[in-house]
């Protein structure tokens, strides 16, 4: 390793925890060093700390990897520039199941609802997502079948999600619109530990599959060619991107572009497409650009905060316009 790729790791490493520690600073209630420092004497500020900028910075900084990864690992599978961590349909049967609770918790009459119901149900429509996935990919052969079919997946979530709309009050379709925006900062500290666990179980297949994503680039017959079972690592491919997207997804809500844009900034700054140096990278831009984008909804502009969903697409959608005009032109 050149002495100026060890320079741009280190300056990675800065920057993650330089945009994870003015996410605890930085608010509508700006936090000192004195009181991160002084968090467990029982002030307001060590309040606002643990139950509000420790969680959220820690759900955006893991997420935004766990995103990053999982999309880097979908745009090799099916070699394709603006294959995001989401085509699988993972993210619209958490969607499902978030409106069916809502919308219908509307009608009958239920007004509060506890975080954890809607991590439960988001969690379960994801499941149900994930093993339909994955009994389908026993079956088929060919990359491109599975985008299509997650494709149409997403579609029919989609059309049942509105045709509940039809049935549920104004303030259920307010409240699931607020869900679909995405939050890092409506997790609390006690949930954490168990979306850090899934991704990391993830994350670890992810590192496994460094070598086979590296042989799927040159093709699928070369990969077999060289021993690789290709079955087994399309099958963990699939269920590494489902439990990275779905554990964001259910705790944080769908989180859109960031998954699709990291891997692009990663091999655009190291200039390759090898696995061993994309995977460590889209980790670390992916918490880089998540915490910078969860920083920016902390701050109030005229009393108006933005959601995060509207800053990553604010950012993220001219940068899929230059990276499909890009790819036209090379052609």
């Amino acid at each position: 390793m050149t002495s100026g790729k060890i320079l741009v790791w280190l300056f990675l490493l800065l920057m993650m925890s330089t945009v994870f520690l003015l996410q605890l600073l930085i608010g509508s209630f700006p936090l000192s060093v004195y009181d991160i420092l002084h968090a467990t004497s029982g002030s307001p500020a060590g309040d606002i700390f643990f139950q509000s900028r420790l969680p959220a910075a820690i759900a955006a900084t893991i997420g935004g990897a766990a995103l990053s990864l999982g999309g880097l690992q979908m745009q090799t599978y099916f070699k394709n520039p603006v294959a995001g961590p989401f085509v699988l349909g993972i993210s619209s049967g958490s969607a499902l199941g978030v409106a069916i609770l809502i919308m219908l918790s509307g009608i009958l009459g239920f007004e509060q609802m506890d975080q954890w119901v809607l991590i439960i149900v988001s969690s379960i429509g994801a499941l149900c997502i994930f093993f339909l996935v994955m009994t389908l990919s026993y079956r088929l052969h060919s990359a491109v079948s599975m985008l299509i079919i997650g494709l149409m997946i997403a579609s029919f979530v989609s059309a049942i999600v509105e045709s509940i709309q039809t049935l549920a009050t104004a303030d259920s379709i307010k409240s699931y619109l607020f869900w679909t925006m995405g939050s890092f900062r409506n997790i609390s500290l006690a949930q954490i530990p168990i979306m850090v666990f899934v991704i990391i179980i993830a994350t670890l297949i992810s590192i496994y599959l460094v070598k086979p994503l590296n042989l799927l680039l040159i093709g699928e017959e070369y990969a077999r060619l060289t021993g690789l079972n290709v079955k087994l690592s399309r099958i963990l491919i699939i269920i590494s991107t489902c439990l990275l997207t779905g554990s964001v997804t259910a705790f944080c809500g769908p989180i859109g572009f960031v998954g699709l844009a990291v891997p692009h900034i990663a091999r655009g700054l190291f200039k390759t497409s090898d696995h061993r140096v994309l995977t460590p990278a889209v980790l670390l831009i992916g918490g880089i650009v998540s915490g910078s984008c969860n920083l920016l909804t902390g701050v109030s502009i005229h009393g108006l905060v933005l959601p995060i969903n509207t800053i990553t697409s604010l950012i993220g959608a001219p940068f899929v316009i230059w990276i499909v005009y890009k790819s036209s032109a090379l052609r």
